[in-house]
C-alpha cells in the first residue's frame, strides 16, 4: 500500500496536466463548447476530493472556490471577464502551489481567493459589476483566439500503420519466391557449366551438346530478366511502403499549436491579474510543429510573455505620462514557412532598461560602458542575469532568459530581440518545424565542409572591399531602409585554419541575437534539405557544432551554431583558435 508521502507526490506531478486540461476546458467554454463547462467542474471537482483527502487544505480550498464560481454560472449564460481572469488566476495558483509543494516559496493565495469570491458574488447578483462588463461577441477570439477543443491532436493511426505493415509482409514474402527463382537460375547454371565442361565430351553428341547448351542459356537469361525486374518493382514497392509509413509516423509526431497558444493566453492575464496590470494578451496564428519542438518552446515561451507583462508592461501611471493607453498589449504570433516556425513575442511597454543592464554588468564585463544597445542584448540570456531590484511572484530570481535561450538552441533555432526604449520589445523564435531534417546552406572554408540553417541566413554577397573601422572589418549590407555596415569575419579564421576576408570573397550574411554579421567563406551551394545526426549522438564534441549531415559521397556537412559562430568570431584572436581546436580534432 502506497504511504502519503508516495501519494502526495504523485498528486503534486499530476497537477500540470491537470493545470493545462482545466485551462484548454475553460478557454474552450468561453469560445462557446459549452459541453466543456461539466468536465471542468468535475475535474475540479476530483482535484478538492484528493487534495482535502491528502490534508492538502490550500490546494483543496482553491480548487473548491473555483468550482463555486463553475456552479454559479447561470445555464447558458456567458461568462464575464472577471470570472474568466479569477478562474484562470486560480489554475495558475494551484500549478505554482503544488510546485512549490508546500514549502515557504508557496505563494500568497489571498487575492487569488478574494477575486474567485467576487465573481461568484457577481454571478449570484445576476450580471457582472458596473467595471467588469460582459465582453461582446467575438471579443475573446479577437484579443485572444484560444482553441477549439474539437481540433483532436495528431495521433498514430493505427489503421494506416497496421495496412502498411501488411504490406511490407506481402512484399517480404515476395521476395522469399524471389530468392527461389534466384536459386533456381543458379541450378540451371551449373548445368550448363557442366555441359560445356571439355573434360569427357563425347565428339560424337558435340552438336546436340551446342544445341543444349544454348537452350540453358537462353533460359538461364530469361529467368535472370523475369527475377530483376520483379526484384526491381518489388524493392520499388518497399520503398514506397516504408515512405508511406515514415510519413504516417511523422504525422503522429506532429502537433498544432493551440494547445501551447491556449497556455500563453493563460499566462499572460494571470500574470497580469498577479502584478495588478491592465493587459492585452492577442495570440495569432497557427501552426504544426515536432511535438519535441513543441515540448521544449513551451517553457520558453511561457516565460516571455510572463517577463513581457512584468518587465515589458508598465505601471499605468508611468504609461500615463509617456502618452499611451492605460491598457498594454503583448501579442504572440506564430506564422509557418515551408523550413521553420517563427514566433513573435512583442509588447508595447517601456523596452529594455539598458542603464540599469549596464549597471549589473559593471563588475563583471569590463568597458560594458562603451558597449551600445545592440551589443548588451546578448547579455540578457546569461545565465543569472536579473536587472529587477526585488524578487517577486514571477520574476527577479535571475532564472528564465537564460532558459529560452538553452531550449531554443537546443533545438536548432534561433532568439533574435528588438528593444526600442519607451516603445516595447520585440522576440522572435525562429524554429526548425521538424527535427526530422533541416533545410541548410552548404559552405566550404578551407579543409571544412560545413553548413549553416537557411533560417539563419539573411543574404549571399560578394566582397567588393573589406571596410576598415576601429572596431575592425566590417561589410556593406544593402536592405530595408538603406546599407548596413555590419561586423565581418573569416569562417576560416573562426575554425582555426586563419586568413582574413579579402575583395572578391563570398561572404554569407546572418542573423544573431541582436543584428546581422557575414563571414567569408570559399563557396557556397543551393539550400538542401538533410538529415542531422545531433551533437548529443556524436562520438565527439564541439562548442561550434550543433549536428553533421551525411552526404552522398560518404563525406558530411559540419552544421554550425550560428550564434556560437558570432560569439567566438568576437573574441581575441590568441583566444579564437582554442573554440575551433576541437572542431578540428572531430
Amino acid at each position: 500500500m502506497k504511504s502519503r508521502a508516495d501519494l502526495v507526490a504523485a498528486f503534486h506531478r499530476a497537477m500540470p496536466d491537470r493545470v493545462a486540461e482545466a485551462t484548454d476546458l475553460w478557454l474552450g467554454y468561453e469560445q462557446g463548447h459549452g459541453g466543456n463547462l461539466p468536465v471542468l467542474r468535475r475535474l475540479l471537482h476530483t482535484l478538492k476530493g484528493e487534495a482535502h483527502m491528502l490534508e492538502l487544505l490550500p490546494c483543496g480550498d482553491l480548487a473548491e472556490l473555483a468550482e463555486s464560481v463553475i456552479d454559479a454560472l447561470p445555464g447558458g449564460g456567458r461568462p464575464t471577464q472577471l470570472t474568466g481572469d479569477s478562474l484562470l488566476a486560480a489554475l495558475e495558483a494551484l500549478g505554482v502551489l503544488s510546485a512549490s509543494g508546500g514549502e515557504e516559496a508557496a505563494p500568497d493565495l489571498e487575492g487569488v481567493r478574494e477575486t474567485l469570491r467576487a465573481a461568484r458574488a457577481a454571478l449570484l447578483g445576476g450580471g457582472s459589476p458596473a467595471e467588469e462588463p460582459a465582453p461582446p461577441p467575438g471579443r475573446a477570439a479577437e484579443s485572444a483566439a484560444p482553441p477549439r477543443l474539437d481540433a483532436a491532436p495528431a495521433v498514430l493511426d493505427a489503421g494506416a500503420v497496421g495496412a502498411l505493415l501488411r504490406e511490407l509482409q506481402r512484399l517480404h514474402g515476395e521476395q522469399d519466391v524471389l530468392q527461389r527463382r534466384l536459386r533456381e537460375a543458379q541450378r540451371m547454371l551449373r548445368a550448363l557449366l557442366v555441359e560445356i565442361d571439355p573434360r569427357g565430351a563425347d565428339v560424337d553428341r558435340g552438336a546436340e551438346r551446342v544445341t543444349q547448351t544454348l537452350g540453358y542459356g537462353a533460359e538461364i537469361e530469361r529467368a535472370l530478366g523475369a527475377v530483376r525486374a520483379d526484384w526491381s518493382s518489388n524493392d520499388f514497392a518497399v520503398g514506397r511502403a516504408l515512405g508511406e509509413l515514415d510519413e504516417v509516423v511523422r504525422a503522429a509526431s506532429v502537433v498544432r499549436t493551440e494547445r501551447l497558444l491556449s497556455q500563453v493566453s493563460r499566462a499572460a492575464r494571470s500574470a497580469a491579474r498577479m502584478l495588478g496590470k491592465d493587459v492585452e494578451a492577442r495570440v495569432e496564428g497557427a501552426g504544426l510543429l515536432d511535438a519535441r519542438v513543441e515540448h521544449r518552446l513551451e517553457p520558453a515561451l511561457l516565460h516571455l510573455v510572463r517577463n513581457a507583462v512584468d518587465h515589458g508592461i508598465e505601471p499605468a501611471d508611468v504609461r500615463a505620462r509617456r502618452g499611451k493607453p492605460a491598457r498594454g498589449t503583448v501579442a504572440v504570433t506564430v506564422v509557418q514557412t515551408d523550413a521553420s516556425v517563427r514566433v513573435e513575442v512583442k509588447d508595447d511597454g517601456g523596452g529594455v532598461d539598458f542603464a540599469r543592464l549596464r549597471e549589473v554588468l559593471a563588475p563583471s564585463v569590463p568597458g560594458v560602458a562603451a558597449l551600445d544597445d545592440a551589443e548588451l542584448i546578448p547579455y540578457l540570456f546569461a545565465h543569472g542575469l536579473t536587472t529587477s531590484r526585488s524578487v517577486g511572484a514571477i520574476s527577479g530570481r535571475g532564472v528564465g532568459l537564460d532558459v529560452v535561450a538553452r531550449e531554443i538552441g537546443a533545438l536548432g533555432g534561433q532568439v533574435r530581440v528588438d528593444s526600442r526604449p519607451g516603445l516595447g520589445t520585440t522576440i522572435l523564435l525562429v524554429l526548425p518545424a521538424s527535427l526530422h531534417g533541416e533545410e541548410v546552406v552548404p559552405v566550404s572554408s578551407g579543409r571544412f565542409r560545413c553548413a549553416v540553417p537557411t533560417h539563419a541566413v539573411h543574404s549571399v554577397v560578394l566582397l567588393e572591399e573589406a571596410l576598415h573601422t576601429p572596431e575592425g572589418p566590417r561589410a556593406r549590407v544593402t536592405g530595408e531602409p538603406g546599407a548596413e555596415l555590419v561586423p565581418l569575419f573569416s569562417l576560416a579564421a573562426v575554425l582555426g585554419d586563419g586568413g582574413q576576408p579579402a575583395p572578391g570573397d563570398a561572404a554569407l550574411v546572418l542573423h544573431h541575437a541582436a543584428g546581422l554579421f557575414a563571414v567569408s567563406v570559399d563557396g557556397y551551394e543551393n539550400p538542401r534539405l538533410v538529415s542531422l545526426v545531433r551533437s548529443e549522438e556524436l562520438p565527439f564534441t564541439s562548442p561550434l557544432v550543433r549536428a553533421v549531415a551525411p552526404t552522398a559521397d560518404g563525406e558530411a556537412l559540419l552544421l554550425l551554431d550560428v550564434e556560437r559562430v558570432f560569439a567566438c568570431a568576437r573574441q581575441p584572436p590568441r583566444e579564437a583558435p582554442l573554440a575551433a581546436a576541437s572542431l578540428g580534432g572531430a
